[in-house]
């Protein structure tokens, strides 16, 4: 049995000044070595130049551009990627304009074409009542229709076309898509003092039904009904078109020749033409149709009584549109009706014949839309006299845009399609160097080791 005298505490090892030697020689080589590593890094970062940055920004689904002007110029990015989501609003346009002006480069992507879409508002004439609101965009693209009271309508936008009509407009209106976003102050203009109205035609139902209607929605009708080759009934106390009596002239087939040879002027100095089905052929309304007459589409029979009660009725086609026409409606891809501006004038150009069917052969709600058309068509074309304003209720609101792909196209350019998703682009490793760092840690590790040495009483 040990005693306790053989019982003694183990004593901790102490390192010999050899391996404490060791160990520092290490220590500074290794600093030694990362001295000569930064400056390497510090030559080679200063003879390098650094590749473009990238950085990718996105314009999101209410136009607007997720990065600040302050952080953009700060940062300078040399290459900007923007991916759009939706069309940009003015604002964002005007900021990428700023950055494309300072030097970066804009490269504009989106993951699938974005839906163009347009809209105009204006005042209609006060015997219609409300607002008129037109709305052009991509074919099966559905659309809500709003101003500052809420929602007003929704409907599938045509390349031909969309219009709509509501009561007075409360503020801006609004028309959203799923990647574009359209609005506009309403347009005004006062109205005349009286829009009467002078139908010029052959004696048909149509002429006669035409009359009924517009006398039966209020409007002030003149007549130039020819009967025979000699023989004219007239309605009021011209036959003519008369720019002091006249807002409108509605010419339907079979009008007198001298009725007709006074109408370019009474057009180019402001009044509205509404030509109707055949009477387009009419060589003396060569100069004034929006389109040139074509064959004749037969309507589905029966028709008239569904909700689509234009369909059953016949459509002279229209084979050319005038350059500056607009087509309001259109039937089966076919034209069936077009507008345009000459001079200071409107001219409307109905391609549907026979609309009295519509009325006659209807349902019982029939001759209310009947004569509800007739007054939209012709309170299209009824001068407003001038100046024409637009009224603009929020002038702090500076993002309005009636055709926002247009406004992109004319003032950045169009995005570029890529269905792929592309991710950001890394800065270069030289750009990510910074000098000052570089040069910090290399005089740290050099100051370090000849500390060491000087430890070690090494020169």
């Amino acid at each position: 049995m040990r005693s306790r005298a053989d019982v003694r505490p183990a004593s901790a090892a102490l390192p010999s000044d050899a391996t404490v030697g060791s160990a520092l020689r290490i220590v500074g080589a290794v600093l030694h070595a990362f001295a000569f590593v930064c400056m390497a890094l510090l030559l080679w970062r200063l003879i390098t130049p650094a590749r473009a940055q990238r950085e990718v920004v996105r314009v999101d689904a209410d136009g607007r551009l997720d990065l600040s002007l302050a952080d953009a110029l700060r940062s300078a990015p040399d290459t900007l990627d923007v991916r759009m989501i939706a069309a940009p609003d003015a604002r964002a346009r005007a900021f990428m304009r700023t950055l494309r002006g300072s030097g970066r480069v804009l490269q504009l992507r989106v993951d699938a074409p974005l839906s163009p879409v347009a809209v105009s508002v204006e005042d209609a004439y006060p015997l219609a009542g409300g607002s008129r609101i037109q709305i052009v965009g991509s074919d099966a693209v559905r659309a809500a229709v709003a101003d500052a009271a809420g929602l007003i309508d929704s409907a599938t936008l045509t390349l031909a076309g969309t219009h709509t009509r509501s009561g007075q407009v409360q503020g801006d209106i609004h028309v959203g898509t799923h990647d574009a976003h359209a609005a506009v102050s309403p347009l005004s203009a006062g109205a005349p003092i009286t829009a009467r109205v002078l139908v010029i035609g052959g004696a048909t139902w149509e002429s006669r039904f035409l009359i009924a209607t517009l006398e039966e929605a209020g409007w002030l009708v003149d007549a130039s009904v020819t009967v025979s080759p000699k023989v004219t009934v007239t309605q009021g106390t011209t036959r003519r078109p008369s720019r002091n009596r006249h807002s409108i002239v509605v010419v339907l087939p079979g009008g007198s020749a001298a009725a007709l040879a006074s109408l370019p002027s009474f057009v180019r100095g402001g009044g509205g033409l509404v030509i109707v089905g055949e009477a387009a052929r009419s060589a003396r309304l060569a100069s004034l149709r929006p389109g040139v007459p074509g064959a004749i589409i037969k309507g589905d029979a029966g028709a008239e009584t569904s909700s689509d009660a234009r369909r059953g009725l016949d459509l002279v086609s229209m084979t050319a549109l005038s350059e500056a026409s607009v087509t309001l409606e259109s039937r089966d891809g076919n034209a069936a009706v077009v507008a345009r501006r000459i001079g200071a004038g409107r001219v409307v150009q109905v391609g549907y014949d026979n609309s009295w069917l519509w009325r006659m052969a209807g349902n019982d709600d029939a001759p209310v839309a009947h004569r509800r058309w007739w007054t939209a068509i012709l309170s299209g074309v009824v001068p407003l006299r001038a100046p024409v304003s637009r009224l603009v209720r929020n002038p702090a609101h500076d993002t309005l845009d009636a055709a926002p792909i247009a406004a992109l196209a004319r003032d950045i350019g169009m995005p570029e399609v890529r269905t792929a998703r592309v991710m950001s682009v890394s800065p270069s490793l030289a750009s990510q160097l910074d000098l000052r760092w570089l040069l910090a840690l290399a005089l740290v590790s050099l100051v370090a080791s000849w500390t060491l040495r000087r430890w070690r009483g090494l020169a």
